[in-house]
């Protein structure tokens, strides 16, 4: 019965130290995301002003989404693993179209 007991708690450590290793990698995103997010957002502003090419600025707001991207979309789907199929569909859906937005906003028309 002892060793039962044993067994059961290395179990329930491991599945803890795992969550928490994947709630400090989701929280390590999210914050890096904001943060270049801001930083280039800054850039592109200040380049901007100075009248630097187009291309650079919308180059660099394409990778301040992005960024932004990877911030949400790990909480994201923490958030849709446990749901219905339907809510993972239009979770890669929502996806797909974010990334397309992004790409096609700095192709020149």
């Amino acid at each position: 019965m002892a060793d039962n007991n044993k067994n059961n708690n290395q179990k329930t450590t491991k599945r803890r130290i795992v969550r928490r290793e994947t709630v400090d990698i989701v929280k390590l995103c999210a914050f890096w995301g904001i943060f270049l997010a801001a930083a280039l957002f800054i850039a592109s502003g200040i380049l901007n002003l100075v009248k630097i090419s187009f291309t650079i600025i919308s180059i660099l707001d394409m990778i301040a989404k992005l960024a932004l991207l990877v911030a949400v979309a790990f909480p994201a789907y923490n958030y849709v693993r446990g749901k219905a199929q339907v809510w993972k569909i239009i979770y890669w859906a929502a996806m797909l179209i974010y990334v397309l937005g992004c790409v096609f906003s700095v192709i020149p028309r």
